[in-house]
């Protein structure tokens, strides 16, 4: 264990090295983070350590959060000193969320309705508009519907792939709208979409354009090693020459705690990569 995380930490210093206008951004599933109370998935004190010792191991400046029930959630995981903390206002126990360092000014804040398709048991996006050392730039958090058990006939599986594709549609026009208001087309994308752009027959094909750039297409999945990644960092094509590629890491929580443990952190791995954003 303590040569795994020496090989994590060796991976994370490579990503730490950098100008003073680099930035680390990330994306995490957290997996129904509850704030204590009656939650879905309940988690001890040791557990709720656990997931903190990732994040502190990140230290990511921006790190987008799916399955948060409330800020009370993330406040028992992050350094609320360091991060202001964004939530979306529904669904009740699965928000979208955004932890940014207070060194990164926060301009505007939008939260995506149109994405939930009119349904709050789905999520929406959530958007931040920020300034870092005179660089102005879009970041959200995404969380794309699921395929899962609960599509259990074909018109249900099915209709959980148009919903996807549907909210890539709209995700998009979304977007423009924001970069038409703010006249910039500096925009990250970050979170679970649920799909990959290079599987055959995906369902988020509208985001795999000319306009934007997947930098986690092929990325695997650290659960089913022969299955694609679903969490994203998708770059405009005006920032995609400011991501370090060399730093684009998948962070192996299942190398970091024992089986059990690692169970209740997440059945997701967090994806960070640095950003350049030298004006």
């Amino acid at each position: 264990m303590k040569a795994i995380l020496i090989v994590i930490t060796s991976i994370l210093l490579l990503t730490s090295c950098g100008s003073n206008n680099d930035i680390t951004i990330g994306t995490f599933n957290i997996a129904w983070l509850g704030d204590g109370i009656d939650d879905k998935s309940p988690r001890t004190q040791e557990d709720i350590k656990n997931i903190s010792q990732v994040i502190s191991t990140l230290d990511a400046d921006i790190l987008a959060l799916q399955e948060i029930e409330n800020s009370n959630a993330i406040a028992s995981i992050v350094d609320t000193v360091k991060y202001s903390i964004i939530t979306s206002t529904y669904p009740i126990e699965q928000k979208t969320a955004l932890i940014i360092n207070k060194k990164i000014e926060i301009v505007n804040t939008y939260q995506l309705d149109a994405i939930s398709l009119g349904n709050e048991d789905l999520r929406p996006g959530l958007v931040a508009y920020c300034r870092y050392n005179g660089f102005d730039f879009f970041v959200g958090s995404f969380h794309f519907k699921s395929t899962s058990r609960y599509d259990d006939t074909p018109y249900k599986k099915s209709r959980s792939f148009d919903i996807r594709q549907e909210q890539s549609e709209i995700l998009i026009k979304e977007i423009k709208k924001l970069v038409t208001i703010k006249n910039d087309k500096d925009v990250i994308l970050l979170g679970d979409f649920n799909d990959n752009p290079s599987k055959k027959n995906s369902n988020i094909t509208a985001l795999d354009n000319d306009e934007f750039d997947f930098l986690t297409s092929n990325m695997m999945s650290c659960k089913y090693s022969i299955w694609k990644s679903i969490d994203h960092i998708i770059v405009s094509q005006s920032m995609k020459s400011r991501a370090k590629n060399s730093t684009l890491t998948m962070i192996d929580i299942n190398a970091m705690f024992p089986e059990e443990a690692a169970k209740k952190v997440s059945d997701h791995c967090p994806v960070i990569v640095k950003m350049n954003l030298d004006n």
